[in-house]
């Protein structure tokens, strides 16, 4: 992944990431609000989405929404990654087994999108939003990822404006999480408690592609008092579905890849 960004196109893209299923509109002073840009940047930014049909504007509320141009190039990319697809009928055998929400979250950039849920029949149960961004370092959802990722790109990770407090319990000191990613490297297995979430449970595991690169985790979530009893079981019904997701999306090898974990566990003797 390149080390150097432009500022200018960081903040568009920060702006985009605001829209979402449950916050689809947004006013300019909103999304200043929520980004900490400057009003006027955000307006700058959004009337040259708005000229090229990345976003629309009510004319009466003068609020913004996501424009056709998005869309189409949503269809492009639907048709070239079938990750989603590919593990639904995984999550789906993940719940039946657990009888809890599971998620797959993709890795993003420096951060993880939900792709693909199936949800928990009990009333009461963890709400995984689709297209919703979260915190590398944060959650079991999510820190297999960052766990199995290489030593360069961890460490840069943890210089980046994305490592901070996120949550009631999310990690943010660099030796504790350095710590923490290690453990989860040997046991090829993330659990989490209140991290994001207050009295939400989880536990998760890594997903490889076909050159074992992790691209993403496999987890169940839910109610503490309902999964922290089940623990022991719920990481070996987790590994197993990521074992069997990076098996259908090409990888035929050790399950983790050997490599991978090597790599990554070289962070803790880098200077």
């Amino acid at each position: 992944m390149p080390r150097a960004q432009v500022g200018s196109l960081a903040k568009a893209l920060r702006l985009l990431q605001c829209f979402t299923e449950t916050r689809p509109e947004w006013s300019v002073s909103e999304l200043a609000l929520q980004t900490g840009m400057a009003k006027g940047t955000v307006s700058k930014i959004l009337g040259t989405f708005l000229e090229h049909g990345h976003v629309v504007q009510d004319a009466e509320s003068r609020r913004y929404r996501l424009g056709p141009a998005l869309l189409a190039a949503g269809r492009v990319a639907a048709g070239r990654l079938d990750v989603a697809e590919t593990a639904e009928p995984v999550l789906a055998r993940l719940t039946e087994a657990t009888g809890e929400t599971s998620i797959l979250m993709l890795r993003a950039g420096w951060r993880s999108v939900c792709a693909a849920r199936h949800e928990s029949p009990h009333p009461v149960r963890m709400a995984a939003e689709v297209g919703r961004y979260a915190s590398l370092h944060s959650g079991a959802s999510n820190k297999p990822i960052l766990a199995f990722m290489t030593r360069a790109e961890i460490d840069e990770y943890l210089r980046s404006p994305y490592f901070v407090r996120r949550g009631p319990k999310s990690i943010d000191d660099r030796e504790l999480l350095l710590g923490h990613l290690a453990e989860i490297r040997r046991q090829a297995v993330a659990e989490s408690e209140s991290e994001v979430e207050v009295d939400i449970h989880a536990c998760g595991a890594p997903v490889f592609d076909v050159t074992g690169t992790v691209i993403g985790a496999v987890s169940v979530a839910g109610p503490a008092p309902r999964l922290a009893p089940r623990a022991r079981e719920l990481r070996a019904l987790v590994r197993e579905a990521a074992r069997r997701l990076s098996e259908r999306l090409g990888w035929h090898g050790p399950w983790p890849p050997g490599g991978a974990a090597e790599e990554a566990v070289a962070v803790r003797t880098s200077p």
